[in-house]
């Protein structure tokens, strides 16, 4: 199998060996087909190959459920690109596209590989016909959950659709799951399980640090200018000395859009080009930041973190925090977009004790404010306050 595998994978995407001996075994275990896999690798361990490839080598169809349609639409771009029949069907698809999509769905052998939808589009009822045509004729090969983590009420970005989910593996029997989450305590992954049904699935998680990440905490209130010392971090991280070009690009994460335009303009000021990314900007501008960023023109994107989920750039030498994050599996996943090259790179988080006391008290309100709704506590409200709490220990031992 190893030889068939790596000439494939060579073949479609142009490797001559996988990342590591983990992607070889967990893309082993889903050609085999015999279970279900629940698969937890670092941000930029290469989680996407571990379906891509063996739904290339399958006959049928595999059906991708991604929470973003930037972050499927990366993915769908760059598979096209490989010549590897990928597409999305999706709230802002043309109306032409989607019949031809539907036509191939359709026709007695479909061209399409892989197919990739939102958790919300797999509840629409303009969706379940198709659905259930493919299941009929046994078309599906696999069914890959991306970002697994949001299936989880104990997860950081929990997704109601996502429980949904759960309904749509009843409906797909003899057709195995791969679930992929780059950061998954144990109750998530417990919960994850259970929520997709998945049938004693082969697990295969690894530490969510990766050795080329160094990671160190600094106490913002004690510097005479918090500014001037994030500019020396960014020029040492970017190896910005006189008269050298930038190796590299970096990431500031702000919890407010207002700080995102302050430590923005702060860098340039000083001078190192610096633009803000949040949810007040005009959708276009962000695209035009994004890409900016992406093109190596802008050196330093500082945004909130709606900005970074399936953006793949190998080559950001730094991620500072200017504010905490709100759980160590929301810190994992935001820093981890660090050095996806394997070349050392930076990890900061700028502590103050002012930021603790204020997202404490917002995260006891939206506590405050779910239980007024439901009537009543549950477990999940707890896990909220104890995520913060590791994040805060976290800060005082690196400190």
């Amino acid at each position: 199998m190893t030889t068939s595998l790596k000439a494939a994978l060579k073949t479609h995407f142009g490797f001559e060996n996988f990342r590591s001996k983990l992607q070889e075994d967990v893309v082993k275990a889903v050609v085999r087909g015999d279970r279900d896999v629940f698969v937890c690798m670092p941000t930029g361990a290469g989680k996407s190959l571990c379906y891509q490839l063996p739904a290339v080598l399958a006959e049928g169809i595999t059906l991708v459920i991604s929470p973003l349609i930037a972050l499927i639409q990366d993915q769908v771009d760059h598979l096209k690109s490989l010549n590897i029949l990928a597409c999305s069907i999706n709230s802002k698809l043309a109306a032409g596209e989607r019949r031809l999509i539907l036509a191939d769905l359709g026709s007695s052998s479909p061209k399409l590989k892989l197919l990739y939808i939102t958790p919300e589009m797999v509840a629409s009822p303009s969706f379940q016909p198709c659905l259930t045509d493919l299941c009929t004729r046994g078309l599906l090969s696999y069914l890959a959950v991306d970002e697994a983590h949001c299936v989880s009420q104990w997860g950081h970005d929990f997704r109601p659709d996502y429980l949904k989910l759960g309904g749509l593996r009843t409906r797909l029997p003899g057709v195995p799951c791969l679930a992929l989450t780059a950061t998954a305590p144990e109750n998530v992954q417990r919960d994850i399980a259970q929520s997709l049904k998945l049938s004693s699935p082969l697990s295969f998680v690894t530490p969510v640090f990766r050795s080329n990440l160094h990671y160190d905490v600094i106490f913002r209130e004690m510097l005479p200018n918090p500014y001037v010392h994030l500019l020396a971090f960014v020029k040492k991280s970017l190896a910005l000395d006189a008269g050298s070009n930038a190796q590299g690009c970096g990431i500031v994460y702000c919890r407010t859009r207002d700080d995102c335009d302050t430590v923005a303009y702060q860098l340039t000021k000083l001078g190192v080009l610096a633009k803000a990314y949040h949810a007040g900007l005009k959708a276009g501008d962000r695209t035009e930041v994004q890409h900016e960023w992406m093109q190596g023109k802008v050196l330093v994107i500082v945004a909130t973190i709606s900005f970074g989920m399936g953006v793949d750039k190998a080559n950001v030498r730094f991620v500072a925090h200017w504010n905490l994050a709100k759980s160590l599996a929301g810190y994992y996943q935001e820093s981890g977009r660090a050095g996806r090259d394997g070349l050392p790179s930076s990890c900061r988080t700028y502590y103050s004790r002012k930021d603790k006391e204020q997202i404490n008290f917002l995260i006891r309100q939206e506590i405050g404010r779910r239980q007024e709704k439901r009537g009543s506590a549950n477990e999940s409200d707890k896990a909220a306050i104890t995520d913060f709490e590791a994040m805060v220990s976290f800060c005082m031992q690196e400190a």
